[in-house]
């Protein structure tokens, strides 16, 4: 079993890796990636009054695999404690990113897709359920094949229930937000 896990995390990291580059994929602080991407769906009001159109551009949020595999062992709350600290190290820098960086000025909304449940609300994050389809399947299955592979504690895999859901942030609430996550 060894052999296969190990066999398993050695072919979903070079996955990750070709992604970043497929994607230009940028590194922002230990656990985030952004990516660029237009929007397609329906016109989405947020709270803050941001609205994102069809085709407008997003920023693409991804998780950085690797890093949160290197947490360790230990308890769920300790290496829930350790990925929240690294989480809000990668939020400031993505707040810092979009305040300076040129190439994000017209972003007004950033978008990830994950089964971690959200505690992303003191930064403003919203999380809506992905549409129940072929694609949905196919990545529950790839979020409990990540688990099983990367997942730092045995228990925390026991528990994933893998539910693809989507994750947005608005600059407005990432900006407004940020001083929340200097003083954690």
């Amino acid at each position: 079993m060894k052999l296969l896990h190990r066999a398993a995390r050695k072919i979903l990291s070079w996955v990750d890796r070709w992604y970043y580059r497929r994607y230009r994929l940028r590194t922002l602080g230990p656990v985030l990636f952004l990516g660029h991407a237009r929007y397609r769906g329906p016109e989405i009001k947020f709270e803050d009054g941001t609205i994102l159109r069809d085709n407008d551009p997003i920023g693409r949020l991804h998780f950085n695999n690797a890093s949160i595999a290197a947490l360790g062992e230990g308890s769920m709350h300790r290496v829930g404690f350790r990925f929240a600290k690294l989480m809000r190290e990668s939020l400031r820098h993505l707040a810092e990113a979009a305040h300076n960086d040129p190439s994000l000025r017209d972003i007004r909304v950033f978008q990830g897709v994950t089964w971690i449940p959200s505690h992303g609300e003191v930064v403003g994050f919203v999380s809506t359920p992905m549409p129940k389809s072929w694609k949905t399947r196919l990545l529950a299955g790839h979020f409990r094949l990540l688990s099983w592979v990367f997942a730092p504690s045995a228990k925390i895999r026991e528990r994933v229930r893998p539910e693809p859901r989507l994750y947005w942030l608005t600059r407005e609430a990432l900006a407004r937000n940020v001083g929340k996550l200097k003083a954690s």
